[in-house]
């Protein structure tokens, strides 16, 4: 009888794929979560870049600092992202636009991690 049941190979690729198929979920989904996190990062980089280029240079759209913040906030590649994520200071190197996200990376079967991503550009003045 256990001979018998040793040889059976009835389930076993159901009981293959019970074992692997979360890993597999896990993995598809990292990888999703992982370009969605450049996306934002690049988004906020870019939003960062055009808000202190405009902050520099075209004053009559950017004249103060509720303007160019909403102007980041609107270059954001698609991203819903609140102006006061955005913070704008005059230095030595000119218009310093900073920025700092919290992004949630929410991954099936694990926990959520929260991720702050900071993005920073400076632009001479003129």
């Amino acid at each position: 009888m256990i001979r018998r049941l040793g040889r059976n190979a009835e389930g076993t690729t159901a009981v293959e794929f019970a074992l692997t198929a979360p890993l597999f979920i896990i993995m598809v989904f990292s990888i999703g979560q992982f370009g969605l996190f450049l996306w934002t990062r690049l988004g906020l980089q870019h939003a960062v870049d055009l808000s202190a280029r405009c902050a520099s240079l075209l004053h009559t759209t950017c004249p103060d600092t509720g303007s160019i913040q909403a102007y980041a906030a609107d270059q954001a590649y698609g991203l819903k992202i609140d102006p006061s994520v955005f913070t704008v200071n005059k230095d030595a190197c000119g218009q310093n636009v900073t920025a700092s996200y919290t992004y949630t990376i929410a991954i099936p079967l694990l926990p959520s991690v929260p991720v702050t991503i900071g993005a920073t550009s400076c632009f001479p003045t003129y």
